[in-house]
């Protein structure tokens, strides 16, 4: 019986398996670091999808797609957008790559 390969996080994933660029990788890693920092923010604040759809002026199915990740061209700044509705800071840390 083969055995099946584990990853310890989606970068990891991204390089090995996808064989992405290190900053698609990064990129990627980054997006679902935000996502999952907005759902825990919009659930902790008891704000429904479609409410923070209404504040961002967009529908609620645009809201489902991007926590369930089937949101494929959303981009970091519409994330930090989101965040920033939410009342979350950002900070993205850029380094020399080695």
């Amino acid at each position: 019986m083969a055995k099946i390969k584990t990853y310890k996080n989606v970068e990891e994933f991204s390089k090995g398996v996808l064989k992405l660029n290190e900053y698609d990788s990064w990129l990627i890693s980054t997006k679902n670091t935000i996502i999952e920092s907005i759902v825990k923010s919009r659930q902790r604040q008891s704000i429904s999808q479609k409410e923070l759809a209404e504040m961002l002026g967009t529908t609620q199915s645009v809201i489902s797609r991007i926590e369930n990740g089937f949101s494929r061209h959303v981009t970091l700044d519409y994330l930090i957008k989101v965040a920033s509705i939410l009342g979350l800071s950002s900070r993205i840390i850029l380094k020399k790559a080695a």
